[in-house]
Protein backbone atom coordinates (compact mmCIF):
# COMPACT_ATOMS: atom_id res chain seq x y z
CA UNK A 1 0.00 0.00 0.00
CA UNK A 2 2.84 2.31 0.45
CA UNK A 3 3.42 2.81 -3.46
CA UNK A 4 0.23 4.34 -3.68
CA UNK A 5 0.31 6.99 -1.09
CA UNK A 6 2.12 9.17 -3.60
CA UNK A 7 0.01 9.07 -6.53
CA UNK A 8 -2.60 12.07 -6.94
CA UNK A 9 -6.41 11.41 -6.82
CA UNK A 10 -7.50 11.23 -10.37
CA UNK A 11 -9.59 14.00 -11.81
CA UNK A 12 -12.51 14.04 -13.92
CA UNK A 13 -12.20 15.25 -17.49
CA UNK A 14 -14.39 18.72 -17.83
CA UNK A 15 -14.71 20.39 -21.29
CA UNK A 16 -14.59 23.87 -21.54
CA UNK A 17 -17.19 25.78 -22.08
CA UNK A 18 -16.46 26.66 -25.83
CA UNK A 19 -16.81 22.73 -26.43
CA UNK A 20 -20.10 22.40 -24.96
CA UNK A 21 -21.54 25.37 -27.09
CA UNK A 22 -19.86 24.18 -30.35
CA UNK A 23 -21.05 20.24 -29.64
CA UNK A 24 -24.15 21.63 -29.13
CA UNK A 25 -24.42 24.05 -32.14
CA UNK A 26 -23.51 20.99 -34.46
CA UNK A 27 -25.69 18.28 -33.30
CA UNK A 28 -28.95 20.96 -33.32
CA UNK A 29 -27.59 21.97 -36.99
CA UNK A 30 -27.75 18.56 -37.54
CA UNK A 31 -30.93 17.89 -36.49
CA UNK A 32 -32.24 20.71 -38.25
CA UNK A 33 -30.92 20.06 -41.65
CA UNK A 34 -32.71 16.63 -41.30
CA UNK A 35 -35.71 18.33 -39.87
CA UNK A 36 -35.79 20.38 -43.26
CA UNK A 37 -34.97 17.36 -45.61
CA UNK A 38 -38.11 15.47 -43.84
CA UNK A 39 -40.46 18.64 -44.38
CA UNK A 40 -39.13 19.25 -47.83
CA UNK A 41 -40.06 15.82 -49.00
CA UNK A 42 -43.47 16.03 -47.44
CA UNK A 43 -44.14 19.27 -48.53
CA UNK A 44 -44.35 18.11 -52.15
CA UNK A 45 -46.14 15.10 -51.39
CA UNK A 46 -49.56 16.40 -50.98
CA UNK A 47 -49.04 19.39 -53.94
CA UNK A 48 -48.41 16.28 -56.13
CA UNK A 49 -51.56 14.27 -55.04
CA UNK A 50 -53.49 18.04 -55.58
CA UNK A 51 -51.89 18.22 -59.14
CA UNK A 52 -52.88 14.15 -59.99
CA UNK A 53 -56.41 14.84 -58.64
CA UNK A 54 -56.92 18.03 -60.66
CA UNK A 55 -55.52 16.06 -64.00
CA UNK A 56 -58.25 13.39 -63.61
CA UNK A 57 -61.21 16.05 -63.22
CA UNK A 58 -59.38 17.51 -66.41
CA UNK A 59 -59.86 14.22 -68.21
CA UNK A 60 -63.62 13.73 -67.13
CA UNK A 61 -64.62 17.14 -67.97
CA UNK A 62 -64.08 16.72 -71.95
CA UNK A 63 -65.71 13.12 -72.18
CA UNK A 64 -69.30 14.76 -71.10
CA UNK A 65 -68.63 17.56 -73.87
CA UNK A 66 -68.21 15.59 -76.62
CA UNK A 67 -71.90 14.23 -75.89
CA UNK A 68 -72.89 17.88 -76.31
CA UNK A 69 -70.98 17.84 -79.16
CA UNK A 70 -72.93 16.22 -81.34
CA UNK A 71 -76.11 18.89 -80.95
CA UNK A 72 -74.25 21.66 -81.54
CA UNK A 73 -70.21 21.37 -82.61
CA UNK A 74 -69.20 25.09 -82.14
CA UNK A 75 -69.75 26.28 -78.93
CA UNK A 76 -67.70 22.91 -77.35
CA UNK A 77 -64.18 23.50 -78.37
CA UNK A 78 -64.55 26.77 -76.50
CA UNK A 79 -65.71 24.63 -73.04
CA UNK A 80 -63.03 22.21 -73.15
CA UNK A 81 -60.52 25.16 -73.44
CA UNK A 82 -61.47 27.03 -70.95
CA UNK A 83 -62.66 23.71 -68.41
CA UNK A 84 -59.08 22.59 -67.66
CA UNK A 85 -57.84 26.24 -66.90
CA UNK A 86 -60.20 27.00 -64.41
CA UNK A 87 -59.88 23.92 -62.82
CA UNK A 88 -55.72 24.25 -62.08
CA UNK A 89 -55.04 26.17 -59.14
CA UNK A 90 -52.23 28.81 -58.97
CA UNK A 91 -51.16 27.26 -55.77
CA UNK A 92 -47.97 26.03 -56.62
CA UNK A 93 -44.94 28.22 -55.30
CA UNK A 94 -42.51 29.64 -58.27
CA UNK A 95 -38.41 30.19 -58.34
CA UNK A 96 -37.81 32.89 -60.96
CA UNK A 97 -34.13 32.70 -61.80
CA UNK A 98 -32.03 34.87 -63.83
CA UNK A 99 -29.37 33.67 -66.53
CA UNK A 100 -29.47 36.74 -68.74
CA UNK A 101 -26.09 38.76 -67.02
CA UNK A 102 -28.25 41.53 -66.72
CA UNK A 103 -28.56 42.60 -63.15
CA UNK A 104 -32.01 42.33 -61.27
CA UNK A 105 -33.78 40.85 -64.49
CA UNK A 106 -35.29 38.05 -61.95
CA UNK A 107 -36.53 40.16 -59.28
CA UNK A 108 -38.22 42.78 -61.92
CA UNK A 109 -39.84 39.74 -63.91
CA UNK A 110 -41.23 38.24 -60.44
CA UNK A 111 -43.64 41.06 -59.87
CA UNK A 112 -45.09 40.05 -62.63
CA UNK A 113 -45.47 36.61 -61.86
CA UNK A 114 -46.96 37.53 -57.99
CA UNK A 115 -49.52 40.03 -59.92
CA UNK A 116 -50.46 37.11 -62.19
CA UNK A 117 -51.35 35.64 -58.69
CA UNK A 118 -48.58 32.84 -58.51
CA UNK A 119 -46.67 32.59 -54.86
CA UNK A 120 -43.22 33.44 -55.29
CA UNK A 121 -40.78 30.88 -54.05
CA UNK A 122 -37.38 32.55 -54.52
CA UNK A 123 -35.56 34.80 -56.78
CA UNK A 124 -31.78 33.97 -57.77
CA UNK A 125 -29.26 33.38 -60.73
CA UNK A 126 -29.40 30.37 -62.95
CA UNK A 127 -25.48 29.54 -64.27
CA UNK A 128 -25.52 27.20 -67.56
CA UNK A 129 -27.03 27.30 -71.31
CA UNK A 130 -30.07 28.03 -72.12
CA UNK A 131 -31.79 29.06 -75.11
CA UNK A 132 -34.75 30.90 -74.19
CA UNK A 133 -36.98 31.84 -71.56
CA UNK A 134 -38.18 28.63 -69.94
CA UNK A 135 -41.01 27.59 -67.11
CA UNK A 136 -39.95 24.37 -65.90
CA UNK A 137 -41.51 21.92 -64.40
CA UNK A 138 -41.77 18.51 -62.22
CA UNK A 139 -43.83 16.05 -63.77
CA UNK A 140 -47.10 16.29 -61.19
CA UNK A 141 -47.15 19.81 -61.99
CA UNK A 142 -47.46 20.27 -65.56
CA UNK A 143 -50.71 21.94 -66.15
CA UNK A 144 -50.19 24.26 -63.56
CA UNK A 145 -46.55 24.90 -65.26
CA UNK A 146 -48.46 25.66 -68.84
CA UNK A 147 -51.02 28.02 -67.14
CA UNK A 148 -48.21 29.97 -65.66
CA UNK A 149 -46.60 30.25 -68.99
CA UNK A 150 -49.80 31.76 -70.93
CA UNK A 151 -49.77 34.12 -67.59
CA UNK A 152 -46.20 35.35 -68.18
CA UNK A 153 -45.75 35.35 -72.12
CA UNK A 154 -43.32 32.45 -71.93
CA UNK A 155 -43.58 30.21 -75.12
CA UNK A 156 -41.24 27.47 -73.91
CA UNK A 157 -42.29 24.77 -71.27
CA UNK A 158 -40.35 21.89 -70.38
CA UNK A 159 -39.75 19.32 -67.38
CA UNK A 160 -37.41 20.39 -64.73
CA UNK A 161 -33.58 19.57 -65.12
CA UNK A 162 -32.44 17.16 -62.33
CA UNK A 163 -30.74 19.60 -60.45
CA UNK A 164 -33.55 21.33 -59.89
CA UNK A 165 -36.29 21.69 -57.06
CA UNK A 166 -39.55 18.67 -57.09
CA UNK A 167 -41.73 21.25 -55.05
CA UNK A 168 -42.22 24.44 -57.56
CA UNK A 169 -42.11 25.88 -61.16
CA UNK A 170 -39.17 27.43 -61.80
CA UNK A 171 -38.63 29.90 -64.51
CA UNK A 172 -35.24 30.78 -66.02
CA UNK A 173 -34.80 33.93 -67.98
CA UNK A 174 -31.84 34.64 -70.29
CA UNK A 175 -33.18 37.58 -71.87
CA UNK A 176 -34.91 40.94 -70.20
CA UNK A 177 -37.69 41.88 -72.77
CA UNK A 178 -39.87 39.30 -71.55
Amino acid sequence: MQHRKNLSPRKAYVPSSWLLVLTALVCLGGAGWIGWLLVDDSSSTPAATASASATPSATQTPAPTPSRTTPSPTPEPTRTTKAPEAEVARDVPVSVLNNSGIRGVAAAFSAKVTQAGWPLGGVGNWTGAIEGNTVYYPSAFEAQARLLARDVGIDRVLPRLPNMRSDRLTIILTTAGS
